[in-house]
Parts: C-alpha cells; sequence; structure tokens
C-alpha cells in the first residue's frame, strides 16, 4: 500500500509526464528558462553571416569615411601644432665658431660676442597661434611644417637678418601634444599616439599601442574628429556616435592603403578598444547563465562553459540573438553538429549576445519519460535507482 509520501510521488510523476507530452509538439523548454525564439520571427529576419559584428549603418560609415580620407590629401609626417615641446639647437650659435658666424658689432662693441653668447633655445613651447620666439630673429610660424620644414625657415631667417652665412639647424619634437590619436580601453599601453607614420590607419594605432589586451573583445569604437565625419545624413548616423568595428577584421585587414573598414586616421580621432564583456546563455544546458566573453570565444565554446547541451537539445536549431548597433539587431541559427563536425565554420561571439539552446521534439518525449522513471522508482522508498 502506497504511503502518503509515495502517492505525492506518483501524482508529480504524472503531472511531469502530461507536462512533456503537452510541450513536446512545441519544442518544450528548459527549467528556468524562456521559450525557444519565434521560427516565424527567424525567417523574417535578413540573411546575413553569423560572423557579422557590424551593423550595416556602421560598415557604411566607415567605408563612406575611409573612402573621403584616401581620396585627400597624405600627409608626409608629424606636423608642428600648437602645445607641441621643440628642442632647437644652432651649433654655430651656440659655440661662437666663426667659421659661419657674420661680423655684427653692436654699437661701440668690436666682434659679435653678444651673438656668441646665445643659449640654446631648448624647451620651446608653440603657443596657441603655432609660433615659437628665437633669439635675434623673433617670432617664426611654426605650425603645419613638419621638423625639416622649422629647420630650413630657421636657417633661411637667420641668413636674412645677417646672423649666420651657413647655419646649421636641428629641431626636435620633444612633447608631441597637437596632432595626436587616442587609443584608450583594453589595449596594451592606452594612451596619445602622434601621427609621425603617414597614411596611418586604425589598425596601425591599436598595434602601436600595443594590440589588444587579454581581456580586450571583439569590438572597436572608433569616433572620428568632428571635422571628419561624413556629412551626408545618407551615409550615416548622427556623426556623435562612435562606429562600432569588428577588431578581428580590422587588425587582419589586407593593404588597401586606407580603405576598406580599415581607415586612415586624422588628429582628435578616439580609438577605443571595449572589454569582452558577457554572453547569456539559456535553454537546454547544464548551466544556463552569464558567462566571461574572451576574444576568441565561440558558439560552442560558450556552450560548454554553460557545462554543454541536455540530451533533449536540439543542436541543430542553436540560436543567437546579437545587438549590433541602435535599433539593429540580428538572430540566426547554427547547426552545431555540422560546427563539430567540420562542414561549418563555428561562429563568434561577443558582448551582449543571447544564445539559447532549444529542445527536440524527437528527444523531449524520451528525456520526459526517463525523468518521470527516475520520480516513479522513488515511490515507496529513500534510496533512488539511478
Amino acid at each position: 500500500m502506497l504511503t502518503q509520501d509515495g502517492r505525492f510521488r506518483s501524482r508529480r510523476a504524472a503531472t511531469s509526464l502530461a507536462a512533456v507530452l503537452l510541450l513536446a509538439p512545441f519544442g518544450g523548454c528548459a527549467p528556468g528558462a524562456k521559450p525557444a525564439a519565434n521560427a516565424a520571427r527567424a525567417q523574417a529576419a535578413p540573411a546575413v553571416s553569423a560572423g557579422d559584428l557590424m551593423s550595416s549603418q556602421d560598415r557604411t560609415r566607415l567605408e563612406a569615411l575611409a573612402a573621403a580620407r584616401a581620396n585627400g590629401p597624405s600627409d608626409d609626417g608629424y606636423r608642428i601644432g600648437p602645445d607641441d615641446l621643440l628642442d632647437i639647437r644652432i651649433p654655430d650659435v651656440l659655440d661662437g665658431q666663426g667659421a659661419g658666424l657674420l661680423n655684427r658689432p653692436a654699437p661701440g662693441t668690436p666682434g659679435p660676442a653678444a651673438v656668441a653668447a646665445a643659449p640654446a633655445a631648448q624647451g620651446l613651447r608653440v603657443s596657441d597661434r603655432g609660433d615659437i620666439t628665437l633669439p635675434f630673429i623673433g617670432q617664426v610660424h611654426a605650425e603645419g611644417l613638419t621638423p625639416t620644414e622649422l629647420e630650413a625657415e630657421i636657417a633661411r631667417r637667420l641668413v636674412k637678418e645677417g646672423i649666420l652665412r651657413q647655419p646649421r639647424v636641428s629641431v626636435q619634437i620633444a612633447e608631441y601634444r597637437s596632432r595626436v590619436v587616442a587609443v584608450i580601453g583594453s589595449v596594451e599601453r592606452p594612451g596619445l599616439y602622434p601621427l609621425t607614420r603617414p597614411r596611418a590607419t586604425l589598425a596601425d594605432m591599436i598595434w602601436a599601442a600595443g594590440g589588444p589586451a587579454k581581456e580586450a573583445g571583439r569590438v572597436v569604437e572608433f569616433a572620428p574628429a568632428a571635422d571628419s565625419a561624413p556629412a551626408r545624413a545618407a551615409e550615416a548616423a548622427p556623426a556623435s556616435a562612435p562606429i562600432r568595428v569588428d577588431v578581428e577584421l580590422l587588425l587582419h585587414a589586407p593593404v588597401d592603403h586606407g580603405q576598406g573598414i580599415n581607415a586612415r586616421v586624422r588628429p582628435g580621432d578616439v580609438i577605443t578598444v571595449s572589454p569582452a564583456g558577457s554572453v547569456l546563455v539559456d535553454g537546454w544546458v547544464q548551466k544556463p547563465g552569464s558567462y566571461p566573453v574572451t576574444r576568441g570565444l565561440t558558439l560552442s565554446g560558450a556552450i560548454a562553459a554553460a557545462g554543454g547541451d541536455m540530451f533533449a537539445s536540439d543542436r541543430h536549431h542553436a540560436a543567437v540573438k546579437r545587438t549590433l548597433g541602435p535599433g539593429e539587431e540580428r538572430s540566426f541559427t547554427v547547426d552545431l553538429d555540422a560546427v563539430r563536425e567540420g562542414r561549418t565554420a563555428d561562429v563568434p561571439i561577443t558582448d551582449g549576445d543571447v544564445v539559447r539552446v532549444p529542445a527536440s521534439t524527437i528527444r523531449v518525449i524520451p528525456w520526459g519519460a526517463y525523468s518521470v522513471i527516475k520520480d516513479l522508482v522513488r515511490v515507496g522508498g529513500s534510496v533512488p535507482l539511478f
């Protein structure tokens, strides 16, 4: 005769079996998990590459910006700007050797003693107007010139003022402040980097900062300088919104001279490498929950981190929901068996992805029966058989 506890277990087993039979036609749902995504909605989504982490809007903006900068004037090196710190040396003026020194005696004083005593022009800060002030020749406009061009200008002024016949001038930039690009976030050496290399690109600046750090994700947020963003509304979202770029595509982009998605950079650009973030794994997996994302994490890896899929899961229709930007989401399904067998590529996972493993109608019934039997064999005893 069944005890009260045994009758309760029987009723619970029967209820479980009825629930399984009712849910089987709908694909079932995992305990504590939300139902699988609507199939009709998935069919209505546009067909896209599962590995694409960039929205169509961001890709359009970046390609337009890259084309505009590639067709624009090309810098041939770093050009001096306001707030830069310069180290200017003129040896003939420093040591007073008369080989190249013109005689400019001051009234009542023989020889060029005043010129020979001139100090070195070290630590000269470029003013906000782009000028520097040198002894004997006064103000020199330095903004927009390369160090070589500034050397030539100072030498010309020395000859014009009658200071030296054949001046030797050396200009070094001790501190870069004006023409810099900010590379911040999850990189090895975040900071401000000067544009000393002609036609430097996004990838060049990320590598200059040491490349992505260990905790970096797959997304780079690129905020172009305000005066270089595409102006046409058809090409861009609001100019204030950063452009989201897939770092893997960026760092492995072919050499295309700043076209494609690897655009050339300009002073004032800000490049932010976002941290990896997390992915939500739900559905018929052993341990549903949120898991940290690494740069190389793929769909099968995320499911493995959640303990793997359960027996009743549908491995042919694992769903991924991804937010690519404001108002743009993409959903697609992946055949995990095809990935395991090498018939299709695994899908990269990025911050904010939602992975859901649905139930298989064919497998959920035997799984439910197995669960019911496990409950039934407990009836009348306290030691389970399974």
